[in-house]
């Protein structure tokens, strides 16, 4: 950026040094974040693996305790409906999605901590 004189020159305008230095995350709340994303995903990964054993034993689905977790789960399994075929045997129903469900909320979870320890843990 330039500044123009009353000679009509342009003169480059100085200024203080920028400092460069990574933004300081405070480690407590870092950590804090990350402890409540690996909880929020251990949550959500026990409720999908209570679905697929209520599904497994065919539990009733008029029961309130299985309608809770077949309902709460639903959303978080709406995008691997379809993805492979649920097996059956005598009654017994295997939900391949929902073990597939798993598998990607876990690889998800570990993902985005290990990108926030990347981005702003301190170096030891």
């Amino acid at each position: 950026m330039s500044h123009i004189t009353d000679t009509g020159r342009a003169r480059p305008i100085t200024s203080r040094p920028m400092d460069l230095e990574p933004a300081h995350v405070n480690q407590e709340i870092l950590h804090r974040i990350t402890s409540l994303i690996g909880l929020g995903i251990s949550i959500l990964n026990s409720l999908i693996f209570l679905r697929f054993l209520l599904v497994l034993v065919a539990a009733n689905r008029a029961n309130e305790f299985a309608r809770f977790i077949l309902s709460t789960t639903e959303p978080f399994l709406a995008i691997f409906q379809g993805l492979a075929h649920s097996p059956s045997f005598n009654g017994v129903v295997i939900e391949l999605t929902t073990l597939i469900a798993i598998t990607v909320y876990s690889l998800l979870g570990w993902s985005m901590i290990q990108l926030l320890r990347t981005l702003f843990a301190r170096e030891k």
